[in-house]
């Protein structure tokens, strides 16, 4: 699966939930000469809903391991942070998509033989694990409930082809 299609999920799942929001994925940077003299993208997606403005970064995960904080970089933290000092809320949102071997399914004790769930940490949260955890990676048994960080990150379910957005829209 490539990432455009957890997006266009994203996306989908929030038209589903809010069919009056508006929601969009800011276009990728086009890879030219040209473009060093366009702005960088600062995040995946923006929506509003209800007169209240999110602003996400989505990434991928093809395989049931720890989440480096330099996937996202230091650019669209610092503008998913700005956007949250203005008033506004802003996620890192992390897929986890792979198959899971036996020994993976016992010691996480997963049940299905695919993984697939999402995790969202706000931008301070995820600004805060990056400079404050010395292995500069989130572990994938922290992303399961399992780690020091926890409390930070939230789980979503995949129900009836939508994910459940509703659970982090205040």
């Amino acid at each position: 699966m490539r990432e455009s299609h957890f997006h266009q999920e994203w996306i989908d799942s929030w038209r589903y939930h809010f069919p009056e929001c508006h929601i969009a994925k800011i276009p990728d940077t086009i890879k030219s000469a040209a473009a060093r003299f366009m702005p960088l993208k600062p995040y995946d997606i923006y929506a509003v809903l209800c007169g209240k403005f999110y602003a996400m970064e989505l990434k991928l995960m093809t395989k049931l391991q720890g989440f480096s904080f330099g996937m996202v970089t230091e650019w669209q933290v610092n503008n998913l942070i700005e956007v949250a000092h203005n008033g506004a809320t802003s996620y890192v949102v992390i897929n986890y998509r792979a198959p899971i071997s036996e020994r993976q399914q016992k010691k996480f004790e997963i049940q299905h033989k695919k993984f697939n769930s999402t995790f969202v940490i706000t931008a301070e949260n995820f600004d805060y694990l990056d400079k404050t955890t010395p292995s500069k990676s989130i572990s994938f048994e922290t992303f399961l409930g399992q780690g020091k960080f926890n409390g930070f990150i939230q789980q979503l379910d995949w129900i009836d082809g939508h994910w459940n957005v509703p659970m982090i829209t205040p």
